[in-house]
């Protein structure tokens, strides 16, 4: 009971972005972490079932369509079961390419459907109250955008092989080239559903906060044991980079009063208690407007 009232007793962080409040349950962080790759991974295996090789035979029929398009090479979308395949593209003078359902593309919307669905809701109520309709905004949207470009891919792909470049080469390439599309999507993504990062970075904070606290209390009992604070702490408390620290720990010792002393900060001994009011702040050590 005393663990259950210790942890209802933390102070939740509060991320504020775009003028709305971000705040998000261990519950929910946790079930996202678990939930988004484990739903992406099963939904893949369901449609690489053959009942829904259905998805194949319309991404090769409308490749095959924007083929004969726009470069009239006659190329043909054939019916052949062979093992795990059951179409594939005819190309004049070519081996002909089976196709599977990693080609296309269900894979990268699989991925986001499970992100987009286990993103974590904000507790805020203002906030989380349209999070419906932006998820759905993003799957659908994100979904056309990963399809489109998969059949551009083969597009290109293919043109690239009937005009004499080597399969392989080719295959390997672009289809790594097209991954830029995904960094595009997650930028898209945190426009519609910044909780996605947000929820990232709410988890480090968690993780870093306790960290941070203990560090608080270590340098806190070293003030009111011997006036001074250890310069590594110090610095690890504000997380600043040693350059920044180095540059802005002389401006702080003369604006409060302390004094440099090699690896640690001495305070005078009728300073302690305002050090130690400024350390344990949240911001600690930020000047007073």
């Amino acid at each position: 009971m005393q663990k259950i009232k210790k942890r209802a007793n933390i102070k939740k962080p509060i991320i504020e972005y775009n003028e709305k409040k971000y705040i998000f349950s261990i519950r929910s962080l946790i079930l996202f972490a678990i939930s988004a790759p484990i739903s992406a991974y099963l939904i893949y295996l369901f449609f690489d079932l053959r009942i829904n090789y259905w998805l194949h035979e319309i991404v090769v029929k409308q490749t095959v369509f924007f083929l004969n398009l726009f470069f009239n090479m006659g190329a043909e979308a054939q019916f052949a079961p062979s093992g795990i395949y059951d179409w594939r593209f005819f190309i004049p003078g070519k081996t002909p390419i089976y196709f599977e359902t990693f080609c296309t593309g269900v894979q990268a919307i699989v991925i986001f459907v499970g992100i987009i669905a286990f993103t974590p809701h904000s507790q805020d109520r203002v906030t989380k109250e349209d999070i419906i309709w932006r998820k759905t905004k993003a799957l659908v949207i994100s979904s056309v955008i990963f399809y489109v470009v998969n059949i551009i891919r083969m597009i290109i792909q293919i043109e690239l092989y009937y005009i004499g470049y080597n399969w392989n080469d080719i295959h390997v390439s672009i289809s790594a080239a097209s991954s830029f599309i995904a960094a595009i999507i997650v930028l898209l993504m945190h426009k519609w559903i910044p909780e996605f990062i947000l929820s990232i970075i709410y988890t480090g904070t968690l993780v870093s906060e306790p960290i941070k606290k203990k560090r608080k209390i270590r340098v806190k009992e070293m003030v009111e044991k011997s006036n001074k604070a250890d310069l590594k702490s110090m610095r690890k408390i504000l997380k600043m980079e040693k350059k920044s620290f180095s540059r802005e720990i002389a401006a702080w010792a003369e604006d409060f009063g302390y004094i440099i002393d090699e690896d640690y900060l001495v305070i005078p001994a009728e300073q302690t208690s305002k050090f130690i009011e400024l350390l344990m702040q949240e911001k600690p050590f930020k000047k007073e407007s």
